[in-house]
């Protein structure tokens, strides 16, 4: 898996973060020391005050359950120098309304940028923000063997997960955990054999248990496998994953023309994504159909794609399409829907297969 040395999210135009309303005090009581400042993150923004009713001198922005608060100068602009690890809150105190913006898994020297716009009612809204993750020393996976066969169903043999990068060695060994690509099936922490030593943190799982982690596994086919899990002082999550790909020969029980999509997962982030997903056809008339023709079409039936590229075998068909094209077929995506797609044949129209994908990621 190659290591990625800036991961820059940005979120545009998104609704009111979640607001509860106080009487006129301040939302910060000391309870929680603060993260050390050589890894602290950092929170840098600018307030914008839609309102003359409002003044930039009477708004405080702080970390709640902490004794950090700053003003705006008279730019509106601010910044935290000193904001924890892990999960936070940031609080906006304007008169007597307070408004929170939730922060999750933030991360050693991250570098968080936000705008907030406040009303004339006092409530402030998230128009803009942007997280830069300086991951360049962090934990990176490999998965060893890459190549999973399906004649696995009995094997004793081991797969290895890999981690490495500073912190590897401070993996609570009790909270890993591997996931299939439908983020369901798994292989619970007991089962796996864990080594640390040297420069990887090893778990380690036998290849049966392996393959079934994807339901209905086909050769030819790439899947994504996550390992989950805590490590650091603070217990900080971690979520790496990285990608297998099945061969072997696979059983023939039926003759009919048949597809599987994968993934049927889909991230509000590939608007930018240059990856794929791919569509793998199987059984009788796979090699009879002109990949060219083929389009993914949107749940309301209106928008439509072609094929990025498609590769035919010997015994099935694999057609791709770039996932910034995919995700653009939902119209809102939001995460925790799900949507039906369909798979057709613009050409002889002698197909139609519809499946279900789900949303997941942050929402927009």
């Amino acid at each position: 898996m190659k290591t990625k040395y800036f991961i820059l999210i940005t979120i545009l135009a998104i609704s009111l973060i979640t607001i509860r309303c106080g009487q006129s005090q301040s939302p910060l009581s000391p309870q929680n020391d603060l993260s050390d400042p050589s890894t602290a993150a950092t929170l840098t923004g600018n307030v914008e005050v839609a309102s003359s009713n409002v003044s930039l001198a009477n708004i405080q922005i702080g970390i709640k359950d902490s004794n950090v608060s700053v003003t705006p100068n008279s730019m509106g602009d601010f910044q935290i120098n000193n904001l924890p690890l892990g999960n936070s809150v940031i609080e906006i105190l304007v008169k007597d309304i307070i408004s929170e913006l939730p922060l999750e898994n933030v991360q050693s020297r991250e570098e968080i940028r936000i705008r907030l716009r406040v009303g004339s009612d006092c409530f402030a809204t998230l128009t803009h923000m942007e997280r830069n993750k300086k991951t360049e020393a962090e934990l990176t996976l490999q998965i060893r063997p890459k190549k999973w066969n399906l004649s696995w169903t009995e094997s004793d043999d081991d797969v290895v997960a890999r981690i490495n990068g500073e912190g590897h060695d401070t993996i609570q060994t009790e909270s890993v955990e591997i996931y299939g690509p439908d983020g369901i099936l798994m292989i619970a922490n007991a089962s796996l054999d864990i080594e640390i030593g040297g420069v990887y943190f090893k778990a380690k799982f036998l290849q049966r248990d392996a393959l079934g982690l994807i339901q209905d596994p086909l050769s030819g086919m790439t899947y994504e496998i996550t390992v989950k899990g805590t490590y650091g002082k603070d217990e900080l999550p971690f979520e790496l994953t990285d990608t297998i790909i099945i061969v072997g020969k696979e059983p023939r029980d039926e003759v009919e023309l048949s597809i599987q999509v994968n993934p049927t997962k889909w991230n509000t982030n590939w608007t930018k994504s240059s990856g794929t997903v791919m569509v793998k056809f199987w059984g009788e008339g796979y090699d009879q159909i002109d990949p060219s023709a083929i389009l993914m079409i949107g749940p309301e039936g209106v928008d439509e794609i072609g094929p990025a590229a498609w590769n035919l075998t010997g015994d099935h068909l694999i057609v791709k399409f770039f996932k910034k094209d995919a995700i653009n077929l939902i119209s809102d995506p939001t995460p925790g829907d799900s949507h039906v797609l369909r798979i057709a044949d613009s050409g002889s129209n002698s197909f139609e297969f519809e499946f279900v994908i789900e949303i997941v990621g942050p929402k927009k």
